[in-house]
């Protein structure tokens, strides 16, 4: 690799470089080579944080223009690839995905404008192998759009290390239309934000005696259907994956996309010639990578994990998070083809004991008790972070939701990045000695109590 081109392209998030991003930036530096560039697409202030990668001595290239100002994905990924296309790079690297959103569009969207193969996903990266996150491996050969999970902590810079000017370049140099950056280039934009309040349970708090009681009741009871649509629907909407009923809900005729055997080119091909304009995705992990991909083919707009959907009859409206799960933005689409990934109510586990900072000094103790009811093991962002349990097992926006029948959270606090992730679930149960912790007010269950003064 040492004579390789590397691009790392990265974003700040409330001042902060995202960390996934951190994660392809070591990666770049630890594989030897020596021609890295690492560049962001953002306001003309960043380039004081930018120039803090400089010390590592990587080159650092800010892109920045009043008419960039308010890109949605699709011209965020126009933009950077406007520049990577002239730095002719072989390989690019970046995060798989932003702490400040789920959408995780850039990459694979990225992919396709510069005609590179997506490589998603990243654990671990031994010379030109890398393990991928559902456990396949793929050579790093070249012409490549290389996606990172959270998976290596960036490294500090020497303390003699100087930071070097940041190259400043505007659109003067990129040449992008008005049609293809900014604003005025994105297919989708927000017409409505508010606080977001979903996921909140009235809570119940019982003994720790009643634990496993309640755990039997709630495992045999069935999952609640969703409420029945009401308003009006579209005349007909395209859908790909494990999303039928969710389709039915809002169109009067749910047509099918089969991806078997097909690449992104090819489902994008079929959408054109059934003359699809608005097309739902499952939000399962290959789908999550295919949806950008195919938006960068037919120039679609694409929201990500929608939480809502409805239409007036003629526009689809997407509900999504934003903003770390705190605020709830309503979507709207001006492109030819409409397209989002939309949150399932599927899950494969039926039960999940996932682990908090709180409940660490106890984790042997859960991970038998997991055994022993054939749960899956999960944790919090914190317990990953302090080495006891590998990023695989993370919950939250960061790691990964599920939806299982029961959810038991020991020693977590609630932040909203980890209940973004478990609002899903048929019943969740929470045990921490804190009576004031926001994971109450989220939680059909709770036990006020010590985890040590908890049998399991």
């Amino acid at each position: 690799m040492k004579d390789k081109k590397i691009i790392v392209a990265v974003k700040y998030c409330g001042g902060d470089l995202n960390p996934f991003d951190g994660a392809a930036l070591e990666c770049a530096l630890a594989s030897g080579c020596e021609h890295i560039t690492a560049v962001t697409m953002a306001p003309p202030g960043t380039a004081e944080k930018l120039s803090q990668l400089t010390r590592l001595g990587v080159r650092a290239v800010l892109l920045t223009d009043p008419a960039y100002a308010g890109a949605d994905t699709l011209a965020t990924a126009k933009t950077l690839a406007a520049f990577i296309k002239k730095e002719k790079p072989d390989f690019v690297f970046c995060g798989r995905q932003s702490v400040d959103g789920d959408t995780a569009q850039v990459p694979p969207c990225l992919s396709v404008l510069l005609g590179f193969e997506i490589v998603p996903s990243v654990m671990k990266i031994a010379g030109n192998t890398v393990c991928l996150r559902n456990g396949n491996k793929s050579q790093l050969t070249g012409g490549q759009v290389v996606t990172f999970e959270r998976m290596a902590t960036l490294r500090f810079p020497s303390i003699r290390s100087k930071c070097s000017p940041v190259e400043i370049i505007g659109n003067d140099v990129l040449q992008l239309t008005a049609g293809e950056c900014g604003q005025k280039g994105s297919p989708t934009r927000v017409i409505q934000s508010f606080e977001n309040v979903s996921g909140r349970r009235k809570c119940t708090f019982i003994l720790p005696s009643e634990l496993d009681k309640v755990i039997a009741e709630f495992f045999q009871k069935e999952r609640k259907t969703p409420a029945a649509y009401s308003g009006p629907k579209l005349k007909k909407v395209f859908y790909v994956g494990n999303v039928r009923m969710e389709t039915e809900r809002i169109a009067e005729c749910a047509e099918e996309i089969p991806t078997a055997g097909k690449s992104a080119e090819g489902i994008a091909r079929e959408i054109k010639e059934r003359g699809a304009k608005i097309v739902l995705w499952s939000d399962e992990p290959l789908m999550r990578v295919l949806a950008p991909q195919v938006a960068g083919f037919l120039d679609a707009g694409l929201c990500a994990d929608c939480t809502g959907l409805e239409t007036d009859g003629e526009r689809l409206l997407m509900t999504r998070p934003a903003a770390g799960g705190n605020i709830t933005a309503k979507i709207e689409c001006r492109a030819q083809v409409t397209m989002a990934t939309v949150r399932t109510a599927g899950g494969a586990d039926n039960i999940v004991f996932s682990v908090g900072r709180g409940a660490e000094n106890a984790l042997e103790k859960i991970k038998n008790a997991a055994a022993k009811r054939n749960a899956r093991l999960c944790c919090s962002r914190a317990v990953v972070d302090d080495g006891l349990l590998p990023y695989a097992c993370q919950v939250g926006l960061t790691g990964q939701a599920v939806a299982p029948k029961v959810y038991v959270a020991f020693g977590i606090s609630g932040a909203v990045q980890h209940l973004c992730a478990v609002e899903r679930a048929g019943t969740i149960i929470a045990v921490n000695q804190d009576r004031y912790a926001r994971i109450f007010d989220f939680a059909d269950f709770g036990i006020l109590e010590y985890i040590d003064n908890v049998e399991l």
